[in-house]
């Protein structure tokens, strides 16, 4: 259990936890936590770009936060940015030089996604590399071929970050300045050899409670759980399992994610309809739709090929699932097993072949999982931030 005892801290010691957009992913986790972990002894704000459903987020991460627990400040963006579902990386800018104007109002500092330069110390929770756009690039190359235009090396690329730089500046020596928390030893370590950051892992929490069911009674099936977007490689799960059913195991898949109107989601859609006697699109499902489903099935897979954590793969290890993932990122530290990291597409269909084939193993790779499940529960994430933040306070923070 959390524990409830109240630290000695400053009196009315002011946090700020930013995030740019409460949608449901890995740093939504962290950053919903951070504040349940720091309502009780701290004035918390939540700034962020976007409205806040504190219902449906209370509900998909497991939080108990009512609107007196924090503040919010919805940070502003021009009229013409404000109701456009792109651009990214010039709202994250804004939001940025919002920062930066309100910032002497706080004692405290944590960006929830990404690194931040404040201006002065804070915190940064560090959940993916979108913060550089090589990293980003580099990382999901389906970015560039399927925008060149826009993601390659262009002038409306250069022209595009250009303008970031104009409407806020950034620089490396504001990111090293802050405490930083990597969300998985890989991302750590990207962040020292690429930047000279050194950083402390801290997994995101994965909260969802699934009931115990026995493994003879589990369907053997597969769970797909996550965004359906080019760099998630959805499709290359139904390619895999396509081949697996070739060499005559009757394995059927779930997807779980949401469904847009772009190529890709087209794509997917398009697959599922020629193997739509085994592959379902559930769309975007979370409660107890989820819940059954995950716990249910034996199998999961993730095919993105360099997640920095995989917040989805951690639920489906959570739910009990033996999860196959690829060799890169930190989701290889979830599962932490050579039979179920794949080198590419034949290697997957050669490893769930064989585990497919020897139920027994499949019982114990489940117990190692199991074991694993407890690097990334609720209440080592909630001790982590409240003992950071209070060296923090104690080190910058002066008694009001």
């Amino acid at each position: 259990m959390i524990s409830a005892e109240r630290k000695r801290t400053p009196a009315g010691t002011k946090v700020a936890v930013i995030h740019p957009g409460m949608g449901s992913g890995g740093s939504e986790a962290a950053t919903l936590w951070t504040i349940e972990a720091l309502k009780r002894d701290y004035d918390v704000t939540l700034i962020s770009l976007a409205e806040v459903n504190l219902d449906r987020l209370n509900s998909y991460y497991g939080t108990a936060l009512a609107p007196g627990d924090f503040a919010f400040r919805r940070a502003p963006l021009p009229v013409g940015l404000r109701n456009i579902g792109k651009f990214d990386a010039l709202k994250g800018r804004f939001l940025l030089r919002y920062v930066r104007r309100v910032a002497a109002e706080y004692d405290v500092l944590i960006s929830g996604y990404g690194a931040m330069d404040f201006g002065k110390p804070g915190l940064q929770i560090i959940a993916d590399f979108s913060f550089v756009d090589e990293w980003r690039m580099e990382l999901h190359p389906t970015f560039r071929t399927r925008k060149a235009w826009f993601y390659g090396d262009t002038w409306v690329r250069r022209v595009y970050l250009g303008l970031c730089d104009r409407v806020a500046p950034t620089r490396l020596e504001g990111w090293k300045r802050n405490v930083t928390l990597a969300n998985s030893a890989w991302t750590a370590d990207r962040l020292h050899q690429k930047l000279g950051i050194s950083s402390q892992v801290l997994f995101p929490p994965v909260v969802v409670d699934f009931p115990p069911r026995p493994w003879a009674e589990r369907d053997k099936g597969f769970i797909c759980l996550g965004r359906i977007s080019p760099e998630k490689c959805t499709h290359s799960a139904i390619e895999i399992l396509q081949k697996v059913r070739e060499r005559g195991h009757d394995v059927h898949l779930h997807i779980l994610g949401g469904l847009d109107g772009s190529d890709y989601a087209n794509k997917v859609r398009g697959l599922a309809e020629r193997f739509r006697e085994w592959v379902f699109l559930e769309g975007l499902t979370h409660g107890s739709r989820k819940i059954e489903l995950l716990s249910s099935h034996r199998f999961g897979i993730n095919a993105c090929p360099s997640e920095a954590f995989g917040i989805a793969v951690a639920e489906m290890v959570l739910a009990g699932c033996v999860v196959f993932v690829p060799s890169g990122g930190g989701q290889v530290e979830i599962v932490n097993h050579p039979d179920l990291i794949y080198a590419n597409e034949a290697d997957a269909v050669a490893k769930i072949d064989s585990i497919l084939t020897r139920e027994p193993e499949q019982e114990s790779l489940c117990a190692h999982l199991r074991q694993r499940s407890n690097t990334f529960s609720v209440e080592t994430f909630v001790e982590t931030i409240r003992r950071v933040v209070a060296e923090f306070v104690e080190q910058h923070v002066s008694v009001h």
